[in-house]
């Protein structure tokens, strides 16, 4: 599932609306992909059934230099589930401290019914976005 998040969060005040930014959005079986794509999109909950296959708006992937380091943003959905697990339960489990000392990353709990640790992530992720493209262009210009 992914789309331009400038087009997904279009009245985000941090995103500078000239800037295309895509994002791909990969999860486990009822970890609530559908259901953050629409919180993001409408700005409100909306009750989803399973998704067959997957949702596509717009992707596009490519396994290049350029794409080594890439920001990841990790979203610990449903946390307005007693059962959630916690940001630091999810960090463990999915070994994010093994990422390439390259990779910038965030782990943020969220929930797509209330909106709650969406906008804080979506700002993480375009400080590590910003952060990785000054780095990039700094590494160029060492090169020249």
């Amino acid at each position: 599932m992914g789309n331009q998040l400038t087009d997904m969060a279009p009245n985000t005040s941090f995103l500078p609306n000239f800037q295309n930014l895509h994002v791909v959005v990969i999860g486990l079986d009822s970890a609530g992909k559908t259901s953050l794509l629409y919180r993001l999109k409408l700005k409100e909950f909306v009750k989803t059934i399973p998704t067959k296959g997957f949702n596509m708006e717009k992707i596009k992937i490519t396994r290049t230099s350029e794409n080594q380091g890439v920001p990841v943003l990790i979203l610990a959905n449903k946390q307005d589930q007693d059962s959630a697990l916690s940001v630091s339960e999810v960090e463990k489990l999915l070994s994010v401290h093994e990422l390439s000392m390259y990779t910038l990353y965030h782990v943020q709990g969220c929930s797509a019914v209330d909106g709650q640790g969406l906008q804080a992530g979506l700002e993480k992720l375009y400080e590590m976005i910003v952060k990785r493209k000054k780095t990039v262009k700094h590494n160029r210009n060492r090169k020249r």
